[in-house]
């Protein structure tokens, strides 16, 4: 019997790391969360108070790899290092899926940084870091702030202020054309005959 066929609760919840829809394989992973405090420390006083202010963002550190897998598999770690290089690099949030799950449970996350190793002496295989930090409910907002929802938002509020200027502009015109018939006739009907 091989150790891998001893019945173990984790071997059956065992199941594929991806982030959106690229796949990757994990050497480890760690999950950081906790609490945030507000630490108030007083002058003369030898007790501090520390202010409960919610649960902190969970932060999520993968330590990967991708390996070349056979032709009948279908994909070199090559192609598989391309998908994942496009999901990290996507703009928003993505649901990653790790091999234990805390709950069984995806969490959606943003990307803070990742790194990309290859080397002469390991062919076929690429290593990979990535920080993730959890998205959150922003129940306050309606859109994700990707670089196009910006640049969309900044079209719109530039044409509102070129509207604006524009009406304004009118309205200067035509109280000076207003005050200027007034000062004609003014000096039409009380000026020197």
């Amino acid at each position: 019997m091989k150790i891998t066929q001893l019945p173990t609760n984790w071997r059956n919840k065992y199941q594929q790391a991806q982030f959106r829809w690229a796949i990757f394989f994990v050497e480890s992973d760690a999950r950081a969360g906790g609490r945030r405090v507000a630490l108030h420390q007083y002058p003369k006083r030898n007790v501090p108070y520390a202010e409960d202010m919610g649960r902190s963002a969970n932060h999520f550190t993968v330590q990967g790899y991708l390996i070349g897998l056979s032709k009948a598999q279908g994909d070199s770690y090559l192609s598989l290092k391309d998908d994942l290089i496009s999901c990290l690099e996507q703009d928003g949030p993505g649901v990653l899926q790790l091999p234990l799950p805390y709950g069984k449970k995806t969490v959606k996350v943003m990307v803070q940084t990742y790194t990309i190793t290859e080397s002469r002496e390991r062919g076929g295989i690429c290593t990979v870091d990535m920080d993730f930090i959890e998205y959150g409910d922003p129940h306050y907002r309606s859109t994700v702030s990707t670089p196009a929802e910006i640049e969309k938002s900044a079209g719109a509020a530039e044409k509102m202020v070129e509207g604006e200027v524009k009406q304004a502009t009118a309205d200067i015109v035509g109280v000076y054309d207003k005050a200027y018939t007034e000062a004609l006739k003014f000096i039409e009907n009380f000026g020197p005959r």
